[in-house]
């Protein structure tokens, strides 16, 4: 978890660095006055609480009016505003969150990577909890169909309003002592993403009339495969498996599995492998559990230099750099967990 303690100035630097793990191509238009200056005073964290189940909190007083602009990757994002308001764009769809706004919640299904914006205002104060499900996850937990249904459409914003129980808990979740044991923190925030995404998704479902497949509909077939291989991933059981093998254990040929996982996820399985080990290998050595040469077993190197090649490329640092950066930030008090099996 990245956090940012609260009362703290953040700045460019630290906004990108908490932005980093859910964005792409981030971009800030920063103030003319300095851009060295405090943007944001207040308290964000970002925390995987699951693989590819991101949650952010930001309790923050904007002092310049900021435009963030950004690309989301493909999947599910949940807002809830709690507080305050937040004036969002996804792609060329606006909305203003907030009690004042259209609507406190929002659920935004992105069946591709796809533009971001948010305007900030001048002085204005914004609390909020934002929900981040990548489509792995959603298949791994039978969703999937969710984003099927807007394949090669433009983003779908649905409004709605969040149960007085779901804001309540929201609310709760900025009260919530900073200081208490890491596991009972780790184990709230986790309940009350599984509740938020519960109580969004069952409206985004009934919004935007999504059926669910039928049992002996072959796409609704190929989604439970999906979904077995992503569970498969993540457990840790294909660890040491080929593409080949898993192809095997799915009742697939290699052809028609690869075929099918580019068509559900955009990406090749290969691609999707290589990222998911060096994740975990990144999540080793920044919590300095591990040797570099460990790190790059579980990411399935025989080389370190390989590894390291392979590691820059997708973090844009050495994981030498990545292991000093974890401790040096453990020893700041900063709270970084590794929650479940590794991932994204």
């Amino acid at each position: 978890m990245r956090t940012i303690p609260p009362g703290r100035g953040i700045d460019a630097r630290e906004l990108r660095e908490l932005s980093a793990q859910l964005v792409t191509r981030h971009h800030l238009d920063l103030p003319r006055e300095s851009p060295r200056k405090t943007l944001l005073t207040g308290c964000m964290k970002v925390i995987e609480l699951e693989p590819g189940m991101w949650l952010r909190l930001a309790d923050v007083q904007d002092h310049y009016g900021l435009v963030t602009r950004a690309e989301l990757p493909a999947g599910i994002k949940i807002a809830l505003v709690v507080e305050g308001a937040a004036r969002v764009r996804y792609g060329g769809q606006g909305a203003e969150l907030g009690p004042s706004g259209t609507s406190r919640g929002l659920v935004v299904l992105m069946p591709a990577p796809g533009g971001f914006a948010r305007h900030g205002e001048r002085g204005g104060h914004e609390r909020t909890v934002t929900l981040s499900l990548s489509p792995q996850w959603l298949a791994c937990h039978g969703l999937g169909d969710l984003l099927e249904e807007v394949r090669g459409q433009q983003p779908r914003l649905s409004h709605w309003a969040p149960s007085q129980t779901l804001l309540g808990a929201a609310a709760q979740l900025f009260l919530s002592d900073g200081h208490a044991e890491v596991p009972l923190r780790h184990m709230q925030l986790n309940g009350f993403a599984l509740m938020l995404a519960s109580e969004a998704l069952a409206h985004a479902r009934h919004d935007t009339r999504v059926l669910p497949g039928a049992p002996d509909c072959p796409r609704f077939r190929q989604d439970r495969r999906m979904a077995r291989l992503i569970r498969l991933i993540h457990s840790g059981q294909a660890r040491y498996a080929t593409q080949a093998d898993l192809a095997g254990q799915l009742g697939m040929s290699l052809s028609n599995l690869q075929r099918h996982f580019r068509a559900q996820f955009g990406e090749a399985l290969g691609h999707y492998l290589r990222r998911h080990y060096l994740e975990l290998a990144r999540k080793a050595l920044c919590h300095g559990q591990v040797s570099i040469e460990v790190a790059a077993d579980l990411a399935g190197y025989t080389s370190a230099p390989n590894f390291a090649t392979a590691f820059r490329r997708e973090f844009g640092m050495t994981p030498s750099d990545c292991r000093r950066e974890g401790i040096h930030v453990a020893g700041r008090g900063a709270v970084r967990i590794a929650a479940g099996n590794p991932g994204q």
